[in-house]
């Protein structure tokens, strides 16, 4: 059996997913936030397992950490995953390793997918239209699910991955810190444009926001996915930052809203139908 974990917010790592799957045929995908928020014990096992992750501040996602750290592990013949984003991947791959290992799990091959940046200051200083992104994004899978349906070893490596991981290290380790705290929802804001729709509590992966009587409220869960800041149809909800590296975004960089144009808000919000 082959199942393929991600963890998405605005499409990308599902689009990437779902490509792999449907190359390698048979298979199951599974949301890991949406898994996670269920009583469920977190069990992983099968022939063939498969890990799709955003970077996050040129690190794994802490979410992402912290579902390894608490899943089970049974009998794994073969293990890949696969990173994407827009921004600086760090050693990405390596803390992803290390933190299997700890499970008692090896990786077999580690890929490395750049996508349009989600983050909102990101498209700023990104060269790439989306579009050449997904042209290659349909390459690269293919050549994945080829690696991984002949089960061979493969670690894609990028230059100064080192530099990255330091540099990502100084300028991101305010924001990482408030990730790891669950507090990243503190910079986010209503505006007049808020019509009280809802979508953001039922888009939300991990149940973080309810709402009240006036407008929605996030409850300090928070995985940064952005989802609710993309998603929102009335572009009601901002994000503020007052972090020195962020002060130079303009309020028009901050405006930026992005979903993956073959993935759909239902998929994000039902991902097992």
């Amino acid at each position: 059996m082959i199942k393929i974990y991600y963890m998405t917010g605005t499409g990308n790592s599902l689009k990437i997913a779902k490509d792999i799957g449907i190359k390698l045929g048979d298979h199951k995908l599974v949301s890991m936030p949406h898994l996670f928020n269920t009583d469920q014990d977190v069990f992983i096992e099968g022939d063939i397992i498969g890990f799709v992750i955003p970077v996050y501040f040129g690190r794994p996602p802490v979410f992402f950490q912290e579902f390894i750290r608490k899943a089970g592990f049974g009998k794994i013949s073969y293990i890949f995953t696969v990173v994407n984003g827009g921004g600086l991947f760090g050693r990405t791959l390596d803390i992803v390793e290390r933190l299997l290992k700890r499970k008692g799990q090896r990786v077999n091959a580690g890929f490395i997918i750049r996508m349009p940046g989600t983050h909102p200051y990101v498209p700023s200083i990104h060269g790439k239209r989306p579009g050449e992104h997904y042209k290659k994004e349909a390459v690269k899978t293919a050549l994945i699910a080829e690696i991984v349906r002949n089960k061979q070893k493969y670690r894609e490596r990028r230059p100064f991955r080192i530099i990255g991981s330091i540099f990502s290290f100084f300028a991101f380790d305010t924001p990482y810190d408030l990730s790891k705290k669950h507090s990243m929802d503190n910079h986010f804001w209503i505006n007049d444009g808020c019509r009280n729709c809802g979508l953001c509590i039922k888009i939300c992966p991990v149940n973080n926001i309810i709402q009240s009587r006036w407008k929605p409220e996030w409850q300090h869960r928070c995985i940064n996915c952005l989802s609710c800041y993309h998603l929102c149809p009335s572009m009601g909800i901002e994000l503020k930052y007052d972090w020195k590296m962020i002060d130079i975004i303009t309020y028009e960089m901050l405006n930026f809203r992005y979903l993956h144009p073959d993935i759909s808000l239902q998929e994000l919000m039902h991902p097992e139908s």
